[in-house]
């Protein structure tokens, strides 16, 4: 009504869309926001009306994705004037915690989490042995995957069954459905993916003495398990923990939700017919990377499967200027404004080699540097190999920088391979002063040659526990690494590792200092060593391409072998020498994803490449992504020659 009292927030003017936001008295409420469009803040607004009705608080529940998200929603509503304690007593989730609690309840007790890859580690390995110990029983058995580090395939199958489950993919099939390559393949897996993921549930689920209730929880399998749970109707919707009496449910972030998640939302509104619900999201930063994310819960899911929304708009962004507003509403298809007050300058550097781009991004990190800026800057790749020319032109100025998302190319396993060959054709060590160095590059030679340690000391152990032992204890001196390369990584490789690494070492010790150094990629075949060892297709397209990129950069400075591996040397030492004041950040865009920086860097906007291997639309919420995390300055590279289509269709290239 007119005379409804109106929450008063400190330090802001809620804008008219935040007011109608605030103020509307609906069942279901959708807000359409915008990159740094304020969305949290609009939610604590939204919150103070509802207490300011007389709401009860225990009766709001907020949920989101992240830890992170969960702390900025309650310092939002400190900011905006909503008293301290009333803040603290709200309960404010992510789904998992959410999903925890309440499966705590229906199982009567508590279940152990493991939160990092090291902590699942074990009972992922065990899943994986589980798998491969009864390969002989599997009548798909050749189409296991046959490498043969299963440590390094522990993180990719974390990732990918996070995001399957998620989907809950194995709960759309048929009941009497078998496990086949087709069947993986149907999934959007890989046969050995499918079977070490069904062996992982099989221990987690039916674990002896335990009841039915899981013995372990993997981050996000709460929530999987609470979505299966009430998906067979095996928990009540009319008594705790589910129905609380709620009168208002809200989700911020809602562009993360996934499957399961949104599974988990419609048994609470169930639970709880009385409340209203209120959830923000931004379609356009859906990505891939999410687990199982998908715009379809903002929109046509929402409203066939709990009602139709009535939809608002959050389109002013508080981040940015309006010329950046314009670039992002253009590329997303849709309405953007920005705060008048701000200005963000938005500038196209062409630049026509992936060298004049690196060497370009390297001026622009030393001129932050030299202004004291440096942390405030963020360089943001599409793929991890764009780094490596990158890396070096920050080397060359002596610009300090730290990677998120991904290692520095000198830590990459590939790398490490070739520096490791290198040694055995006879070159020097000199450049490896640390047992830490050395244990590296003979990790490196272990995992692709598929050697194995036969050292009655180690028999006891698994053979990756074995490995990282063996090659610590030979990484002790220079004289043992190289003993140990010659005496027992090449005598023991497996067969097709062994002659594509004895014929790289022969092409090495054989060129001469003018030879070019892609003739060792071709002997060497990285993609069918990398086929051999990593289990996920991404892992080896982007160690194909950290070679290809490396040896590219040799080629550019005209670097034969020699010169080359000395390079390396000289560059990782200038690595462990930089210190860690002003530091820029050079980042994938997935890890950049909820966060803002004075200044973005954007380099690689080239025909095609941007795609990266993606639909269009997936590359397109990932540029869009990058574009809004700017907030004074974004700075995008591209070859003039042929750029990509994005630049046209956020108006900063006109179309002829």
């Amino acid at each position: 009504s007119m005379t409804e009292p109106v929450f008063q927030p400190l330090g802001i003017q809620p804008t008219d869309e935040q007011q109608r936001i605030m103020l509307a008295r609906v069942r279901h409420l959708l807000i359409e926001a915008n990159a740094g469009a304020a969305k949290t803040t609009t939610l604590a607004l939204r919150i103070g009306q509802a207490l300011l009705r007389g709401a009860d608080p225990q009766r709001i529940l907020v949920l989101t994705y992240t830890r992170p998200a969960v702390q900025a929603l309650r310092e939002r509503m400190a900011a905006v004037g909503l008293d301290r304690e009333v803040v603290a007593a709200l309960p404010v989730f992510t789904f998992d915690e959410y999903a925890r609690r309440a499966l705590r309840q229906i199982e009567g007790q508590a279940v152990p989490v493991l939160e990092t890859p090291e902590q699942a580690a074990p009972q992922v390995l065990a899943a994986i042995d589980a798998v491969f110990d009864h390969a002989e029983e599997d009548p798909w058995r050749d189409e296991l995957f046959q490498g043969h580090s299963r440590q390094a395939m522990v993180e990719g199958l974390l990732a990918t069954m996070a995001w399957a489950k998620g989907r809950m993919l194995l709960e759309q099939l048929p009941e009497e459905w078998r496990p086949s390559p087709a069947q993986a393949d149907a999934l959007g897996l890989d046969y050995t993916t499918l079977r070490v993921w069904m062996a992982c549930e099989r221990r987690r689920l039916e674990a002896p003495g335990r009841d039915g209730v899981a013995a372990w929880r993997f981050a996000g399998d709460a929530t999987h398990d609470l979505a299966r749970l009430v998906g067979v109707a095996g928990v009540s919707l009319h008594e705790p923990p589910l129905a609380q009496g709620l009168g208002l449910v809200l989700v911020d972030e809602m562009h993360d939700t996934n499957r399961a998640m949104f599974e988990v939302l419609k048994a609470v509104l169930r639970a709880n017919p009385r409340a209203s619900f209120v959830g923000v999201g931004d379609r356009d930063q859906v990505i891939h990377t999410q687990a199982g994310a998908e715009a379809g819960f903002l929109g046509a899911d929402f409203r066939q499967e709990i009602a139709p929304p009535q939809r608002l708009p959050l389109t002013t962004s508080y981040r940015f200027g309006g010329g950046l507003a314009q670039a992002a509403g253009l590329l997303a298809r849709k309405a953007y404004a920005a705060d008048a007050a701000r200005t963000t300058t938005v500038e196209l550097l062409p630049a026509e080699t992936a060298q004049a781009q690196a060497t370009w991004v390297a001026r622009l990190a030393q001129q932050a540097r030299e202004a004291g800026q440096a942390g405030q800057m963020r360089i943001l790749v599409r793929q991890a190999a764009q780094s490596v020319r990158i890396e070096k032109a920050l080397m060359d100025l002596g610009v300090a920088y730290v990677c998120t998302g991904f290692s520095s190319f000198l830590q990459r396993p590939e790398v490490s391979l070739l520096r490791g060959l290198w040694v055995a054709a006879g070159g020097t060590l000199e450049g490896l002063p640390t047992v830490a160095q050395r244990q590296r590059l003979l990790e490196a030679l272990l995992l692709f040659s598929g050697a194995r340690i036969d050292s009655p000391e180690l028999a006891e152990l698994d053979d990756d526990t074995a490995r990282r032992r063996a090659a610590a204890e030979a990484a002790r001196d220079p004289d043992t690494t190289r003993a140990f390369i010659d005496g027992h990584v090449l005598r023991s490789a497996v067969p097709a590792a062994q002659a594509r690494l004895q014929a790289a070492i022969a092409w090495l010790r054989a060129c001469g200092p003018a030879v070019r150094l892609q003739g060792l990629l071709e002997v060497l075949a990285p993609a069918e060593l990398a086929a051999r060892v990593l289990v996920r297709q991404d892992d080896r397209r982007q160690c194909v391409q950290n070679l290809q990129e490396l040896v590219a950069m040799a080629e550019a400075e005209d670097l034969g072998a020699a010169a080359f591996f000395g390079l390396l040397d000289t560059l990782e030492q200038r690595q462990s020498a930089r210190g860690r004041q002003g530091v820029v950040g050079l980042s994938d865009i997935e890890s950049a994803k909820g966060l803002e920086f004075d200044h973005v860097v954007l380099p690689g906007l080239n025909k095609g490449e941007f795609l990266a291997g993606d639909t269009p639309q997936e590359a397109r919420n990932l540029l869009y992504v990058a574009m809004t995390r700017a907030r004074a300055r974004l700075s995008v590279l591209y070859d003039p020659a042929r750029p990509s289509a994005f630049l046209f269709d956020a108006g900063l290239l006109a179309r002829a």
